[in-house]
């Protein structure tokens, strides 16, 4: 059994000695010019002091939080304030080293390059080199005397207290102590990834089992032909189920293309709503291909209007999820006409009046979901520990009939609890009786509430490797019923520095199995699910959501306000803060809380509730969600340019941003996404070293940009060593420009959109592009050619054109044989309305083009017709792409871009 510590244990301890060593290693002489400056011989000497006393601090701190016995008990009241005090200063040791290597990063040795500078101004020059240097000496004795005595009051009060006692075998030599130490933390991380089991159909889809019934019912209900508008409710306490059914229904009966609907939405809506962001993700989903801009302010009432016109004709299916109020029925029902076209509406809420209200008051409406019986619960418990069909071990059965009743007939509890089993399969009958006995007070059947739900999710949180603690806490961040998307989530775990790499795994990779362990195990549910049964998007839970918020507190990992908490006390440094201020439309300035130690903020709401950024110099994490009730509001964003520490930095919403024109200074960032109308140009992008991921929507930011869309490639995106996914948009293209992208060495997916076809065919040659996986290439003419040798690793090709551009190319001259890994090909073909016999022929040659691949029998196909690709309002993209442009670079025309309610 893992012990019950701080998530954040893991996170920063185990970095410290790393980041000393990597400093120590440096060379103490000047360095080579260009290059980053080190540390002085003096320096050097405090430094290696800290360390000492830190690995000695440390050997403690890990006998007690890591003891060698399974079975030892978690540490006292006091040994956790202690264990505390040390995650606090490791903290702030980090935090030093961090600040102290950008110092470092940005010191120069040697004259500045400008041999024609005058004396004057180069004895000046040096003459600030040098005061900086002697400030730099002073602070650095300064903090390592500051924190070394904060080092041996703690190793005092250690002893003092008698926290542990060590023997002469129990302590590792100090040379050998982190080689040991990160052997163990591999082997933990190695063994995690070795008992992961997947994403098998009831960890993506949700288990539905015991609701036959209902089911059914709402099959009936949905088909029985009334034209009349009807609305039906499914009521039920937290965990009980609501949500799998109702996802599930969704999914084979409303999602389904040949569903008998002309519209169809999936809403959720939190315990605090904000009616607009609610209303603008129901319109989204109702008329995708006519998405309002992300830059538009739209009222309440405007969306409500907009709504009822647009389904005025329409027969549609509407789920609204986790419905907390009738007041707010009362808003969104004026949106929803009856038009005599047998739409439906489902409501799922855990209050009985709600459901009631709902639905007119009609009780044949209502389908009540209670906790699942005796068997029901058995049968979900083995086959989330063993899977569907296999047998359960003998021996483990009384210990899992326990623990089955304890859960009270509640799936999610009983499907958290199963996959946690699972897990442990490997620990023996030890294990599980102690799990078992843990639970000794619990009764969900008696108390289906949050309460009765925290022990459950405590006793799994404490048995958590220690490599997913921290990632679960991290989602504390979001705001409930927030859909989180996994490429972002990953992208700000690896700033935060929560992923180390495992053999041969590359970090993006390893966080990626992080966040599947994560759905596997139930602690998420999965949102957005593409054809290979890959997670892409998340929520959590409101129970869930509720419990990692207070352990979060409690370990003073992050601190979550609304508008009516700017008040709140806490007595600790605020290491990651996230605002809610969506329903604020004034605010006061956030007192009682040290901020200057934040390394992550997320702020969703009204820009002008921002507070400003340009204290928070150690940010690292950076989450902008915007949102104004005003015309043409804007928000000054240059002082980004200070946040030396910073990795990532997402900015959304229907306001205008102004970022600075040179980015150079931040050299640690890894990812800059806006979805945002912006006003500024990065002059110096390409100087960003550490740049792996680039998004750009909505806005003028760089040279060669018209109208929100590239004139053609810019030749600067050839510099873009690092960048690994490039979703981009033309005007044009030419020869030269692919050429131009074939030197992206780091590149695995392309998503390139041509609005006009040139003149020849675009030849895809036998050199460049070695690294690339997935190629999305949408002109309204199949102008690409592939010649032997071309892509030799894309394995998804993506094509998407005009049927009525078709016959401007040879279609015998694609060479579709020459992509010698591709596995899947994917087609979207405009002109639904195209004459019958050409649209036969067009898919007729493309099929034929196919057929000549030297594996045709294994190749997964998908053709489909749609409307058509950029149609006359330029609006048509797909679902694909909208999957993709959350991965890299993406500079879209501004009537292409999606609005994401948040």
């Amino acid at each position: 059994m893992a012990p019950a510590v701080s998530a954040s244990q893991g996170v920063i301890m185990r970095s410290l000695t790393s980041k000393l060593d990597s400093l120590l290693l440096q060379p103490p002489e000047p360095p080579p010019p260009a290059q980053p400056s080190s540390l002085r011989k003096g320096e050097r000497k405090k430094i290696l002091l800290l360390r000492g006393d830190l690995r000695h601090l440390l050997d403690d701190y890990y006998l007690l939080v890591e003891p060698p016995s399974d079975t030892a008990p978690p540490p006292d009241s006091t040994a956790a304030c202690w264990a505390k005090e040390v995650r606090e200063l490791s903290y702030d040791v980090d935090d030093f080293l961090d600040e102290l290597t950008t110092q470092l990063l940005h010191h120069r040795g040697g004259g500045d390059g400008s041999s024609t500078a005058g004396a004057k101004k180069m004895i000046s020059s040096m003459i600030a080199r040098l005061r900086g240097e002697l400030n730099r000496r002073r602070w650095i004795a300064d903090e390592v005397t500051l924190f070394r005595a904060r080092v041996k009051e703690a190793i005092r009060r250690h002893e003092s207290y008698h926290l542990g006692r060590r023997t002469s075998s129990s302590r590792p030599r100090e040379e050998d102590d982190d080689d040991d130490r990160e052997d163990s933390a591999g082997n933990e991380r190695r063994r995690f990834l070795s008992l992961t089991f997947g994403m098998d159909d009831a960890a993506v889809h949700g288990q539905l089992v015991g609701r036959d019934i209902s089911m059914q019912k709402l099959v009936r209900w949905l088909a029985d032909g009334e034209p009349k508008l009807k609305v039906a409710s499914i009521v039920g306490s937290g965990g009980v189920g609501k949500t799998t059914l109702a996802t599930e229904f969704y999914r084979l009966h409303g999602r389904r293309l040949d569903a008998p609907f002309d519209c169809r939405a999936f809403v959720r809506t939190p315990r605090k709503p904000d009616m607009t962001k609610i209303l603008t993700d129901m319109l989204s989903q109702l008329r995708p291909q006519h998405q309002h801009q992300s830059s538009d302010v739209w009222e309440v009432d405007r969306l409500l209007e907009t709504i009822r016109t647009h389904l005025q004709d329409k027969r549609y299916f509407i789920i609204i999820e986790d419905l907390w109020a009738s007041s707010m029925w009362d808003i969104v029902s004026r949106g929803l006409p009856d038009n005599n076209s047998c739409s439906r509406i489902l409501i799922t809420t855990e209050i009985e009046p709600v459901a009631l209200a709902c639905c007119g008051y009609n009780s044949e409406h209502i389908i009540k979901i209670d906790p699942l019986g005796d068997d029901v619960s058995s049968q979900l418990f083995f086959s989330g520990v063993v899977g569907q069909g296999n047998e359960f071990p003998g021996h483990l059965t009384e210990v899992s009939h326990d623990m089955i009743k304890k859960c009270g007939g509640l799936p999610l509890a009983i499907t958290i609890t199963a996959r946690h089993f699972k897990s442990q399969l490997l620990d023996g009958m030890q294990q599980w009786n102690h799990i078992q006995k843990s639970l000794t007070t619990s009764n969900l059947k008696k108390n289906p509430t949050l309460q009765g739900m925290r022990q459950v999710l405590n006793l799994i949180y404490n048995n958590l490797p220690h490599c997913l603690k921290a990632c679960l806490l991290y989602l504390s961040i979001y705001k409930e019923d927030y859909i989180i998307r996994k490429a972002n989530l990953v992208r700000q775990w690896m700033a935060e520095g929560f992923i180390n790499s495992i053999e041969n795994k590359v970090m993006e990779e390893v966080a990626g199995n992080y966040f599947d362990e994560l759905v596997g195990r139930g602690l998420v549910q999965p949102v957005d699910v593409n054809c290979k049964n890959e997670v892409l998007s998340c929520v959590v839970h409101h129970m869930v959501l509720n419990f990692i918020r207070c352990k979060s507190i409690e370990e003073n990992f992050s601190i979550t306000l609304d508008h009516s908490q700017t008040t709140v006390r806490h007595a600790d440094k605020v290491r990651r803060l996230s605002l809610h201020f969506s329903n604020a439309h004034d605010t006061t300035p956030l007192a009682g809380l040290r901020l200057s130690q934040v390394r992550s903020m997320a702020f969703f709401g009204q820009v002008k509730c921002m507070p400003s950024i340009a204290d928070y110099r150690l940010l690292r994490v950076l989450i902008l969600c915007f949102w104004a009730d005003q015309e043409k509001t804007s928000y000054d964003l240059t002082s980004i340019s200070e946040l030396l520490q910073l990795r990532y930095l997402k900015i959304t919403g229907n306001i205008t941003v102004k970022l600075p024109e040179k980015i150079q200074g931040l050299q640690h960032l890894q990812t800059l996404e806006a979805d945002a109308r912006a006003t500024a140009v990065l002059l110096d992008i390409v100087h960003t070293q550490c740049l792996l991921h680039l998004r750009l929507v909505l806005l003028d930011l760089l040279p060669h940009c018209h109208r929100y869309i590239f004139t053609s490639i810019p030749k600067w995106t050839g510099k873009l060593n690092n960048l690994r996914i490039l979703n981009i948009a033309v005007m044009q293209i030419s020869q030269d420009d692919l050429d131009t992208l074939k030197g992206l060495g780091s590149l695995t997916a392309l998503s390139l959109l041509v609005r006009t076809a040139p003149a020849q065919r675009i030849v895809a040659a036998n050199e460049g592009f070695g690294s690339l996986k997935y190629f999305m290439f949408v002109c309204t003419a199949p102008c690409m050619t592939f010649v032997e040798g071309a892509m030799p690793s894309v394995q998804r090709l993506n094509l998407r054109f005009n049927a009525n551009e078709f016959k401007q190319y040879d279609s015998k001259e694609t060479g579709l044989e020459h992509l010698v890994a591709l596995a899947e090909i994917s087609a979207r073909i405009g002109g639904t309305d195209d004459d019958e016999s050409n649209k036969t022929e067009v898919e007729s040659a493309l099929r034929t083009a196919i057929r000549k691949h030297p594996t045709p029998s294994t190749l997964m196909v998908d053709i489909q017709w749609v409307d058509w690709i950029f149609g006359a309002e330029g609006r048509d993209l797909d679902e694909d792409l909208a999957q993709q442009d959350d991965h890299g670079f993406c500079m879209l025309p501004e009537s292409s871009s999606r609005l994401q309610s948040r």
